[in-house]
């Protein structure tokens, strides 16, 4: 299969599949409105994972296997793996038909409760709409929490209508996904829109048009309703030293990338090499020193980026949104991404937005080897809010 330069290096999504999911999302939130059953999808889901589960025990075709450092599950889930194996517990994933999934459970805890991902995530009862841009994007309009004005579309020509009156620069985004998958900022024309549309519509009939808020991204990341870590979320960047090219320093840059993603579990080979087309700088360029120039605008580990702690700097009003949103949102875990010039000063004092929620975050980005600064140890928070133990020690 040919690779999508609109994809993650590391994720390439199948775009026919993605779009038919998309399209029975739009489906079943278009029957919960019409039988005014919100709960509609939570009783499909609970009876397909309940009847799975219950099935598939019985006959013999689930097993459980340890969570270890060479097992191909998320870095999410091994640092629980890794802090649950601290206080003597194992974390055990479900093999169908010898074939991994994302689903999990912890031995030795008190309780066997099958988790999605993250403890406390159940596939049988949680159902959340916090993925969906366009549901989060009315949560928090109502709570009063700042997020770029924007709306939905299925409809092109109406799009493209709604997104020169909001004004350019915009976003274009699929209205489910992560990874900035088949996404497109810092749009400023007409036609750039258009064709950022339908590089969206490659893998979701829905997607969002939104205004551009310039700022670093921050990944908040709640545990309960408390804020457990922030981390400053950077684009691969390089540095002149006066001496080498760009070509140099961003083949430098690579194998720091590769580096990290090999501690990650990737194979050599599976790590793909920086995107040379995004710079306007000639390669056999000798950068100036201490001049620094993004590699590519992609907030993505695959692509080099970076996450630097920045836990200690949160300003308290920005503390309370986060926590307010944990509190609307009522998941275990959720990630929250926040456009912003700078975490330490309030959200109420500069122009600044809530991009998305992750009901599915990945915790990892606050552990070591990812995190640059501080570790926060979210794993253990996570452990002790679904299972109720103490709060063990961070590691050094």
């Amino acid at each position: 299969m040919t690779s999508c330069p609109e994809c993650s290096p590391t994720h390439q999504l199948d775009h026919r599949k993605e779009w038919i999911m998309n399209v029975v999302d739009d489906v079943m939130n278009s029957l919960s409105r019409k039988l005014s059953f919100p709960a509609l999808e939570r009783v499909v889901q609970r009876i397909a994972i309940s009847a799975l589960l219950g099935g598939f025990r019985a006959t013999g075709l689930i097993r459980s296997v340890p969570v270890t450092e060479d097992s191909h599950v998320h870095q999410r889930t091994k640092v629980i793996a890794e802090e649950a194996e601290n206080r003597g517990w194992n974390v055990k994933m479900l093999s169908f038909l010898g074939h991994d999934s994302n689903l999990f459970f912890v031995e030795g805890a008190g309780k066997n409760d099958v988790f999605e991902g993250l403890p406390g995530l159940d596939p049988a009862e949680t159902m959340t709409k916090a993925d969906d841009k366009e549901w989060a994007k009315q949560l928090l309009n109502s709570i009063g929490a700042p997020t770029p004005e924007g709306h939905a579309f299925t409809n092109v020509s109406k799009a493209l209508a709604y997104g020169t009156k909001l004004e350019f620069p915009v976003v274009v985004k699929p209205r489910t996904g992560s990874l900035s998958a088949h996404t497109t900022v810092n749009i400023r024309s007409a036609e750039e829109l258009e064709r950022a549309i339908l590089v969206a519509k490659h893998v979701s009939r829905s997607f969002i048009v939104e205004q551009y808020v310039p700022g670093n991204l921050y990944r908040a990341t709640t545990v309960g309703t408390s804020l457990a870590a922030v981390g400053r979320r950077d684009p691969p960047y390089i540095v002149g030293d006066g001496a080498r090219t760009v070509g140099e320093l961003i083949t430098a840059r690579e194998a720091e990338q590769k580096e990290l993603l090999v501690a990650l579990g990737y194979k050599p080979e599976e790590v793909p090499g920086l995107p040379r087309n995004h710079m306007q700088k000639d390669p056999a360029d000798i950068l100036p020193l201490g001049e620094r120039v993004a590699v590519t605008w992609k907030i993505n580990l695959s692509y080099g980026a970076t996450v630097t702690d920045v836990t200690d700097s949160v300003h308290p009003d920005n503390i309370e949104l986060f926590e307010g949103i944990a509190k609307a949102v009522k998941l275990p875990s959720i990630g929250i991404d926040f456009l912003a010039p700078d975490i330490s000063v309030s959200y109420k004092e500069q122009r600044c937005g809530i991009i998305e929620l992750n009901s599915l975050p990945s915790i990892d980005l606050h552990h070591p080897p990812i995190v640059i600064g501080k570790f926060q140890n979210v794993a253990a928070r996570l452990l002790d809010h679904v299972y109720g133990s103490k709060l063990t020690e961070s590691r050094t």
